[in-house]
Order: structure tokens, then sequence, then C-alpha cells
């Protein structure tokens, strides 16, 4: 996925929680400031992640290929053995659990696994 899908991909995201938020509040017209800011950050979160997981997973670091260097152990610096994808489940500030499926390396020479590698 490159930036401009992942920019379409959040703008209908986007667009259907302001959407979805419209909706609440009017069939929440007596909710208070503290009941509206919280379905507010509840939908909002679901943006956040959204944003948090394709940033990540698309990163230049995800993947092994196009690496601009050896991708080397931070601890000892002998060059990673590529281990494939691991999935690996992050928690953000707000909560939210995301799953990420990346690239994952052992050192041969430490052990250290690297997550992902790079």
């Amino acid at each position: 996925m490159n930036g401009e899908e992942m920019r379409k991909r959040w703008k209908g995201l986007s667009e259907e929680i302001t959407s979805g938020m419209a909706e609440w509040r009017e069939q929440h017209p007596l909710a208070t400031f503290r009941e509206i800011e919280n379905e507010v950050d509840k939908r909002l979160a679901l943006l956040r992640v959204r944003m948090l997981s394709d940033a990540a997973i698309h990163s230049a670091q995800a993947e092994w290929e196009g690496a601009s260097r050896e991708v080397v152990c931070s601890s000892c610096g002998a060059k990673l053995e590529q281990k494939g994808k691991k999935k690996r489940k992050l928690q953000t500030r707000g909560g939210q659990e995301v799953e990420l499926e990346r690239e994952y390396g052992v050192c041969p020479k430490c052990g250290q696994g690297i997550f992902p590698p790079g």
C-alpha cells in the first residue's frame, strides 16, 4: 500500500466516523459534554489505530527487501538471520490493541530477536 492508498483508506474511515458521530448526536440530543467527548474519543481511536497500523506495517523498516544496508544486531553487530513474518500485538496509549505482522530477525551470535529488523 502506497501513500495515496493509505490517504484514501484513512479518508474513507474518517468520513464514516464523522457521519457516524453526526448520527449518534441526533440519537442522543441530551448528551452531556462528557458523553459527547467519550463518543468522539471512542470513534477517533478507531482511526488512530488504523493509521498507526498502516503506517507501521508499511514503514521502510518493515521489510527486509529494499533495505539500503545489511540488517545487523544492535547489540553485537552480527548479521541478522531472517525468520519470516511474525505477528505482534501492541497497545496504544489510548488502550487500543494493534496487531502487526512484520519481518522478524534473530542474531545467530547473541540470540537477540529484532522486530522489525533495522
